[in-house]
């Protein structure tokens, strides 16, 4: 039986007093958007236009086809929107509110015609992941005022859609989807798309779906322990940094942020042990679909031995560490959140390109 799990409203209100996170403090909800400015007008040459391109553009065509006229005027926003460009959270919508269309105001076609859209953009592991973090919102229960008359709400259908200039395959356009916990900010430019930043994880991790019990992310925590077992003495000093979880970094309001490429170089491990590195890697990276995915691991293999592999934290329980892996193209985090609960069901989980947030590679650089 799944249960419903209450929020606590003091443990979010005091979450959200702090503006600021330091690498020994205890994991907090990190504060609520961010500042972009890129500087669109400058474009460069885009990639020629594949298959996959042309099948998400028809897509989101498709889905905008069934939007009557004040719906589609919700959903799309100037190319140039910064302001909606930044416009996502780990927050509910009631706390950090979104724009755009929510599932909740749409009819059952139009969810339907979404949901086929995604298909296109994630892989079947990205879809499965998307379903079960709204499955896992909507066990969560309601909240009170938090101090400033805000309150908190959650829900499947609190997840909104939107998108930034329109669908085609010969200028570049943004997709963006999300609520609670998730966040996909998809910038498409021709025949490629960067994903950064996207933030996924959960709360509960813990979910009856379908008619089994699943840990959301089993299959990344569980390659990150492989890979640990991997290690030699030595080798497992390197990668473990502290006995302490550290605290997300990359999250709302880290644009432009890097971090320290602490633990165990990929220089220093085997070419069994780098496989099993490149599985960690690939578990949070093959939610996108199989054309991006794999031009994300493709840099990810060519500089395998630039990029670190750092573990903050208790071996156990299961998921109840942070992890921290850097590269010259990549940094991603898995960020358990105790906020007053269990910190191995409720995770906030983030990708960065540094050479691409928000496609800047492709629209300019500040």
């Amino acid at each position: 039986m799944t249960c419903k799990l209450h929020l606590t409203a003091s443990a979010l209100a005091g979450a959200l007093a702090i503006s600021a996170v330091t690498a020994s403090a205890q994991p907090i909800e990190p504060p609520a958007g961010e500042t972009v400015a890129l500087p669109l007008a400058d474009v460069a040459e885009l990639a020629p236009a594949n298959a996959t391109a042309e099948a998400i553009v028809t897509a989101a065509q498709d889905f905008l086809d069934t939007l009557e006229a004040d719906q589609r005027e919700s959903v799309i926003f100037a190319f140039d929107d910064n302001t909606q460009r930044a416009r996502w959270s780990n927050l509910p919508d009631s706390l950090s509110p979104r724009a755009g269309l929510s599932r909740e105001d749409m009819s059952e076609d139009q969810r339907a015609a979404l949901d086929s859209l995604l298909a296109q953009v994630l892989s079947a592991d990205g879809v499965r992941n998307e379903t079960l973090q709204r499955h896992a919102d909507g066990q969560l229960t309601d909240g009170g005022p938090i101090g400033n008359g805000d309150t908190l709400e959650f829900g499947e259908d609190l997840y909104y859609v939107s998108i930034l200039g329109q669908p085609e395959t010969d200028a570049p356009w943004m997709l963006q989807y999300g609520g609670h916990h998730l966040a996909i900010n998809a910038t498409f430019a021709g025949g490629q798309a960067s994903f950064s930043p996207m933030l996924t994880g959960g709360q509960p991790l813990t979910v009856d779906y379908d008619g089994e019990t699943v840990y959301i992310t089993r299959e990344e925590v569980q390659a990150s322990r492989d890979f640990l077992a991997t290690l030699d003495e030595d080798q497992r000093d390197s990668a473990i940094v502290s006995d302490q979880p550290a605290q997300l970094l990359l999250g709302p309001g880290a644009h432009g942020t890097t971090i320290a490429a602490e633990g165990i170089s990929g220089a220093d491990l085997s070419d069994a042990q780098q496989e099993a590195l490149l599985a960690v890697i690939e578990a949070r990276i093959g939610q996108f679909n199989d054309r991006d995915a794999g031009a994300v691991m493709d840099k990810v293999r060519e500089t395998l031995d630039q990029t670190t592999f750092g573990w903050w934290g208790p071996q156990e329980p299961f998921g109840a560490a942070y992890l921290r892996v850097v590269g010259p193209t990549i940094m991603l985090e898995y960020s358990p959140q105790s906020m007053g609960s269990d910190g191995t069901e409720h995770t906030h989980n983030m990708y960065r390109d540094p050479t691409n947030d928000y496609g800047s590679a492709w629209v300019g650089a500040e």
